[in-house]
């Protein structure tokens, strides 16, 4: 089941020493209905995007209701 969140959300790219910020709805796939974390967030969308977990800095989330 998937379920959509709202995310607010840096990522920092230290080769060009810039920051890009993102916003908007994900919307995620999970087996169980346990709401997840910031750092757990983090590890999703850093894998998404193809960087670094610590480049990504989550501002804001929360399930959409």
């Amino acid at each position: 089941m998937s379920k959509p969140y709202y995310a607010s959300f840096f990522v920092h790219d230290a080769h060009q020493e810039a920051v890009t910020q993102y916003c908007g709805v994900i919307e995620m796939r999970r087996r169980n209905n346990k709401e997840i974390g910031p750092r757990e967030l983090a590890v999703l969308l850093a894998k998404n995007l193809d960087v670094e977990t610590d480049d990504v800095e989550v501002l804001q989330w929360g399930p959409v209701h």
